[in-house]
């Protein structure tokens, strides 16, 4: 009895240690005898399950990150004139201020009677930019050199804002020492007398005379 007890647990013992797998019937009905499967097979059949879970992960993750197609010179060069075509465009069409029309020319030969230069309104312009700028100057020849720049500049301005179109505007400014001496000043222009026209006007106080005119020259 002792010697069939120990049998019994060596038995036991060796398929707790060895364990035993039936194998599955065939269709015949005939029955396979269980195999052992030794401990060397049973290390290394996990093995090879790990591996294969490895590769399978690598072959998910090189399908789950496509390559990026490379781009050739030629694509890269078409797109940036686009890019830049499409710029220039946007910019002219977010841009407010657009440069007047180039207008051809009429060859008109005399203006209209209602746009003509008028002499009497310019005089009358000159004598009221003149009483203003020089009312309370004295002559001195450094500061009347600018002073008559900016008149001259002053007056041309307010000229060409009383519309007289197609007339070439020229204005100039003489300033002087009024000490009783006399004066002269003379010009003479190459134009149509039909059509152009000049103004002057003389302004003097105390220390200065200064004299100014405008000359208004139609252009064809």
């Amino acid at each position: 009895m002792t010697t069939e007890r120990l049998t019994m647990h060596a038995l036991k013992q060796n398929d707790k240690v060895h364990p035993t797998f039936k194998a599955s019937t065939s269709g015949t009905g005939s029955k396979e005898l269980p195999r052992q499967i030794s401990r060397s097979e049973l290390d290394v059949q996990p093995k090879k399950r790990t591996r294969a879970i490895s590769n399978s992960e690598t072959s998910t993750k090189s399908l789950a990150q496509p390559t990026k197609p490379k781009m050739s010179i030629f694509k890269l060069v078409a797109a940036t004139r686009a890019w830049r075509r499409l710029a220039t465009k946007n910019s002219k069409s977010n841009s407010s201020v657009r440069p007047p029309p180039k207008l051809e020319n009429t060859f008109k030969l005399k203006p209209d009677d209602r746009k003509r230069f008028m002499p009497r309104q310019v005089e009358k312009l000159l004598a009221d930019v003149l009483a203003a700028r020089l009312d309370k100057v004295e002559y001195d020849p450094r500061t009347c050199r600018d002073i008559t720049t900016d008149i001259s500049a002053h007056i041309k301005a307010r000229v060409k804002a009383m519309d007289f179109p197609r007339y070439k505007i020229v204005s100039n400014v003489i300033i002087m020492e009024n000490k009783g001496q006399g004066a002269q000043v003379a010009s003479r222009c190459v134009w149509d007398a039909s059509s152009d026209s000049f103004a002057t006007y003389t302004y003097r106080n105390h220390t200065l005379v200064a004299t100014a005119y405008v000359h208004g020259v139609y252009y064809e």
